[in-house]
């Protein structure tokens, strides 16, 4: 969506739902930033975080044809929480909470508004603020009733305090289902933040050993990702590290992360 003068104010993303979908529907996304936002072109945080890239696409693509039919296991609703990590315009996390489940957007707090914004845009019904979270509504969006989650959009600055915090706001001390993160290493745009990144899923599978983290990346020269994914394996609380998919025509790849699972 372009104004008069040509600039880019808005993207509209429709994704194709399966038809157990609790919220189908396109997404509108303001991409334009307030000027209190607007920061500057070699902030590689703030730039990227209005840009939906490929790998974010890869991963939810991925999770939805993984794990979109747990949904309803009979007549039972099963919800599965998922928590985006460093998730810019958060276009994967708001797809999971259209299938019905509990979506929790995380990024930088100082680029985080123009994303607060269009999450409550969206999901005015479901939005939920972290310091005083709700249980899950139910709208009668399809005629049946379906259960529809919950959708948080919540600032983390990588740490395991930070992790800790995020959790207890979210009502969620027992730690989330699923952690995504997308094309977040990336050493020319980001430097070394992903040591930050590896603190923070190690963590993550210290509370939560069943814990499934999916990272998917979009290879580029010196991206620093096998440094990552060497991390990653050598952490503490990590079981293994799998790279799942590749594909060479685009240089995306797809790795799990589990935790250590105690017999």
């Amino acid at each position: 969506h372009r104004n008069s003068t040509g600039l880019e104010e808005a993207i509209s993303v429709t994704y194709p739902l399966p038809d157990n979908a609790a919220l189908p529907g396109t997404l509108l996304l303001s991409t334009l930033l307030e000027e209190d936002d607007i920061v500057p072109l070699f902030d590689g945080a703030g730039w990227a975080g209005t840009r939906v890239w490929a790998a974010a696409i890869w991963g939810i693509k991925y999770l939805i044809e993984e794990y979109g039919e747990q949904i309803n296991k009979g007549e039972k609703y099963m919800n599965m929480s998922m928590c985006e990590l460093g998730c810019g315009l958060g276009v994967p996390g708001m797809v999971w909470h259209q299938m019905g489940h509990d979506a929790i957007l995380t990024d930088q707090e100082s680029i985080m508004h123009q994303m607060v914004e269009n999450v409550k845009s969206n999901f005015a019904n479901t939005f939920t603020e972290g310091s005083s979270f709700r249980q899950g509504v139910d709208i009668d969006e399809k005629g049946d009733n379906q259960p529809v989650g919950k959708i948080f959009a919540e600032p983390l600055s990588w740490s395991r305090e930070g992790f800790h915090t995020l959790l207890q706001s979210t009502g969620y001390p027992s730690g989330y289902d699923i952690v995504l993160n997308c094309d977040c290493v990336y050493e020319p745009l980001y430097g070394k933040s992903w040591e930050l990144l590896v603190e923070v899923i190690d963590e993550c599978l210290k509370v939560n050993p069943k814990c499934i983290v999916v990272t998917s990346v979009e290879r580029r020269t010196a991206d620093g990702i096998d440094q990552f994914v060497e991390r990653m394996g050598e952490s503490e609380h990590v079981g293994q590290v799998d790279r799942i998919m590749r594909d060479d025509d685009k240089d995306l790849e797809l790795y799990i992360t589990k935790g250590l699972i105690k017999s």
